[in-house]
């Protein structure tokens, strides 16, 4: 499967940093000098270019999803589940956060979730998406149960939790949870981690947007961990 992306940034940002993802790319013939620098990298990865009506299209491979028990729940030191993220550019800005902070996979779920091929999560990521292990599941509450057997200490963020983020709140493999853009972690999945963090308020907003709260909350165990790959 091949997804088309038409995202300038994004696209610039795979021709740098994955050009393999890009099969191929069109560019409007009166957009040449715009694309210049596009272009040479293109060229350089020999990456065909073909004439199009159009500003720039991209034909990029779609993200590979991994199978979560072939890879036996090892995956890496920093796992993020993201619960019910509908919203795409939401999942996106979460992902490219994500990839910012080093993380190594993120897990969503098979249903009620916006989804890793849609053009929109790629291009809001900045291709960010394909630097990571993705996985998709039927089931979040029992992916937890099963990355704790295998060591991993689970936090979901709230902003009804009761602790905020220090060095002893945190392992050498963590997962953190972030939930849906209006209900947040559901309940079950929460009341499964093995704790609940909150981002601290300093003004009267109780609440962040998730790709905000996620980018906040990775910093944090950037400034706690090692979370470099």
């Amino acid at each position: 499967m091949d997804v088309k992306i038409a995202n300038s940034h994004c696209i610039k940002a795979l021709l740098e940093f994955n050009p393999t993802i890009i099969k191929s790319l069109e560019i409007g013939a009166r957009y040449a000098d715009k694309y210049e620098e596009i272009i040479s990298l293109a060229k350089q990865n020999q990456i065909s270019i073909k004439e199009t009506r159009q500003s720039i299209q991209a034909l990029c491979k779609a993200p590979v999803v991994r199978d979560i028990k072939s890879d036996g729940y090892e995956l890496g030191n920093l796992v993020i589940i993201l619960d019910e993220i509908q919203d795409t550019r939401n999942l996106g800005s979460c992902l490219r956060s994500a990839s910012f902070f080093g993380a190594d996979s993120i897990i969503i779920p098979k249903n009620n979730s916006a989804e890793f091929s849609n053009p929109a999560v790629i291009e809001t990521s900045t291709g960010g998406i394909y630097d990571m292990k993705l996985y998709k599941v039927s089931n979040i509450s029992q992916t937890i149960k099963n990355l704790q057997k295998n060591d991993y200490w689970v936090s979901g963020f709230s902003e009804h939790g009761a602790t905020e983020m220090s060095k002893d709140s945190l392992t050498a493999k963590n997962v953190l949870i972030f939930g849906n853009e209006e209900k947040g972690v559901r309940r079950l999945n929460l009341e499964n981690c093995d704790q609940i963090l909150k981002i601290s308020s300093r003004g009267q907003t109780s609440s962040l947007n998730v790709a905000v709260a996620t980018a906040i909350g990775m910093y944090e165990v950037s400034k706690c961990t090692d979370i470099k790959k």
